[in-house]
This record gives C-alpha cells, sequence and structure tokens, in this order.
C-alpha cells in the first residue's frame, strides 16, 4: 500500500494504490460507503477523482485545494476540527500524515492546537508554524519502538509490586529517554551551528557578487565610495578587526603629517594599516624586463613603499598621549586599548586575472619579500577568497 500527493488544477490529490482488495474498495465506495485509510483518510465516492490501471490500479481522491500561496485540506476527509494549511512549496509526503501504527499526526496537532493552523510560506503572518519547525515535529514523532517501551514500563510500574522482575523495563525505559535527550540536545546545537553557517554563507554570497558587480561597474564608484564599499568586504574577510577608520592623521619621522587610508584595530586593540588603491591599478609591467622577470609598476612599488613609511612612522609613536591613540580610544569598546606593536599592513589593488604563469610566481615572490605587509592582493585574490569561502560554506551545509 502506498500513498502520495499530486496537485491538479488547483485540487490536492491523494494517490491510493492498495496492495490488495482494489475490487472490494470500489465495491465500497459505488455502494456510498466510506473507506478509511490508515485511519488518517476517510474517502468516499463523493471525493474520488478517478481510477488509473496501468500497472495496478490507483484510486486518485480530492483532498484539498488551492488557496492563494497555501493548500487547504479537507478537514471532513482528514477528520479534523480544524482547518490545516500547508504551503505550496511543501512537498507533501505520507510521513507528515500517518506515523508509526497509523496514528494520525495531524489529529493529534488538531486535538492539542485550538485554532486554525498554516505550515510554511508566512507562517509568521497566521501565528503558524514554519517549514522547518512542523519536519522536525515530524521527525520527532514517537516510533513504534518508543510506544513498546513505554507500554512496558506503564504496564511494570502496576505489577512490580507482586512480580520484582518487572522493575528491569523502568530501567529500560528511563536509559531509552535519556538517550532520546541527548540526540535532541546534540541536534538542536547541529540546528544552531546550521542557522550559524546560514547566516554566514548569505554574508558572503552578498559580498562576492558586490565586489563582482563593482569590478564589473567600476565607472559608477568615486574613489570614497569604491573605499567604503571594499572597506566592508574586508572587515568581513578579517573578522578579528573590531575598527576600521579612515584617514587619522598623525606626525611622520619625516616631519610630515602621515595619513593611510584605513587604520585597523583588532580586538586586542593592535593597530594595523590597510591601504586600498583602484582595480585599474597596474601591477607589473606588460613585459618581462630585467632578465625576463616581470617587475613592480611605478605605481605599485609605490604603494608598498607608502605603507612601508606608515609603519616605521607609527612604531616611532612612543607617548601613550599621542592624539592618534586618543582618537582611536574614542571609537572603540570599552576595555580595549588602542597599541603599537609592530604594525603590518594589508594592500590591495589592481587585477591578476590575466596574469600569465610567470607573472603569477613573480608577484608571488614580491609579496614574500615585504615581512611587515601581512598581505597583498589583487581584487581577483580577493575574489576568489570569497568565493572558496562561499563553497566551503555550502559544504558544510
Amino acid at each position: 500500500m502506498t500513498i502520495s500527493f499530486v496537485v491538479e488544477n488547483d485540487e490536492l490529490l491523494m494517490c491510493y494504490k492498495p496492495a490488495y482488495g482494489a475490487g472490494e474498495i470500489l465495491s465500497q465506495l459505488k455502494k456510498g460507503e466510506e473507506k478509511r485509510i490508515k485511519n488518517t483518510f476517510c474517502v468516499s465516492n463523493e471525493s474520488l477523482k478517478r481510477i488509473e490501471e496501468e500497472y495496478e490500479e490507483s484510486f486518485y481522491f480530492v483532498i484539498g485545494k488551492v488557496e492563494g500561496n497555501y493548500i487547504l485540506l479537507d478537514s471532513d476527509i482528514l477528520m479534523l476540527e480544524h482547518k490545516f494549511y500547508f504551503s505550496k512549496d511543501i512537498s507533501l509526503k505520507q510521513n507528515m500524515f500517518v506515523a508509526y501504527r497509523n496514528i494520525s499526526i495531524l489529529q493529534k496537532i488538531d486535538q492539542i492546537v485550538d485554532r486554525d493552523i498554516y505550515i510554511g510560506g508566512e507562517w509568521e503572518k497566521f501565528n503558524g508554524i514554519s517549514k522547518e519547525s512542523f519536519l522536525n515535529v515530524i521527525n520527532k514523532f514517537p516510533n513504534s519502538s518508543e510506544l513498546n517501551k513505554y507500554v512496558h514500563f506503564r504496564i511494570a510500574g502496576l505489577l512490580k509490586e507482586y512480580f520484582p522482575e518487572c522493575d528491569k523495563y523502568e530501567v529500560v525505559y528511563e536509559k531509552y529517554i535519556n538517550s532520546k535527550r541527548k540526540y535532541v540536545e546534540i541536534n538542536t546545537k547541529d540546528d544552531e551551528t546550521n542557522t550559524n553557517i546560514k547566516i554566514e554563507l548569505e554574508q558572503f554570497s552578498i559580498a562576492l557578487d558586490e565586489l563582482q558587480y563593482m569590478l564589473s561597474n567600476i565607472e559608477e564608484f568615486n574613489e570614497s565610495s569604491w573605499q567604503k564599499k571594499i572597506r566592508n568586504i574586508i572587515q568581513l574577510l578579517y573578522p578579528k578587526y573590531i575598527l576600521c577608520t579612515p584617514e587619522v592623521t598623525f606626525k611622520g619621522v619625516d616631519g610630515y603629517d602621515k595619513r593611510p587610508d584605513f587604520l585597523l584595530v583588532d580586538v586586542n586593540g593592535f593597530i594595523d594599516i590597510l591601504e586600498i588603491k583602484r582595480s585599474d591599478v597596474q601591477v607589473l609591467t606588460k613585459q618581462a624586463s630585467y632578465r625576463n622577470n616581470y617587475v613592480p609598476v611605478r605605481e605599485f612599488a609605490g604603494a608598498i613603499q607608502q605603507i612601508e613609511k606608515y609603519i616605521y612612522c607609527l612604531n616611532s609613536i612612543t607617548d601613550k598621549e599621542e592624539a592618534v591613540l586618543k582618537l582611536l580610544s574614542e571609537k572603540l569598546p570599552e576595555g580595549v586599548i588602542p597599541q603599537v606593536l609592530n604594525p603590518q599592513g594589508i594592500l590591495l589593488l589592481g587585477r591578476s586575472k590575466d596574469f600569465n604563469q610567470q607573472q603569477k610566481r613573480d608577484f608571488e615572490l614580491i609579496k614574500r619579500q615585504y615581512k611587515n605587509i601581512a598581505d597583498i592582493m589583487t581584487y581577483d585574490d580577493l575574489a576568489c577568497r570569497i568565493r572558496n569561502i562561499v563553497l566551503a560554506l555550502k559544504e558544510r551545509l
């Protein structure tokens, strides 16, 4: 005996394939008698839509209808006092209606909840229940093993005064219930973990889409708006930084004011530097020059030297009352004290998607030469990192 569901012409049909006795069922329906299926569905000749006999006889009964974004079940057929609405995006299956020993799940819910019930879709609007929560109820519905253990437990409680050996059933049931609790706790934690992963996945997916749009429409952004959007992506990629503040001015050892694009402060208060150049900045020479090597172009080399000088000047700050540290203190959470201790830099500029193999190797070699600069990357490197994070999060789900 199998049961399945299909929506046709705004009607919900239940396809019922009996294991045997199809002729007897048909005769029963034609006599005007009702047929109970799995103690959950009460069908009649009036609800019979059609009979198909291609391989085996299949009875199609109308058990609901489409109303807007929901499917309204026929309360008479399912023997319910209240109305049950299933979101159209839920694929209905037998286990959503029938539990072990032909227990009607919806009837049990109907007896407990004194209202019409909306499942999935805009469930919050109707004070209903989400699809995920409903499926969770289905998964945790008592099975035959649990019911048997409970029956033994109750009978043993009545008889143990006369038959001491009955005590073992109480131990068995308690052990089973404890194992169920542990299972629920573990799965609840898994659900919470999955929720966190979904949030992360959404954040990085949006960041990747935004970055790709910006790189394809660079002319739409001035330097200020470009840096602001990229800063948000960088902070997502480097969550240790709790502050990323633009254009903080401090004195240089050469007597000139220094103003990096951004000062970064991590969770422990340590300061680093972020420099963001445009994506159309050239990084390496287009032709191999000195001894068949690709070397940094002037703007790339200048950006590296600029960060090196910023780092040198920051390391020269000795006065704890220095204005730059006061300014950062005002922007940080209470208890986080900004401090300078061998700052590092992050440099983002240019593109590398068209690099040949030699250019890729030379670019990597250049990056490794500057130990004070924690990260030098192109916008293609940045997109690749975010894309890999998105793929990894999808795998975890």
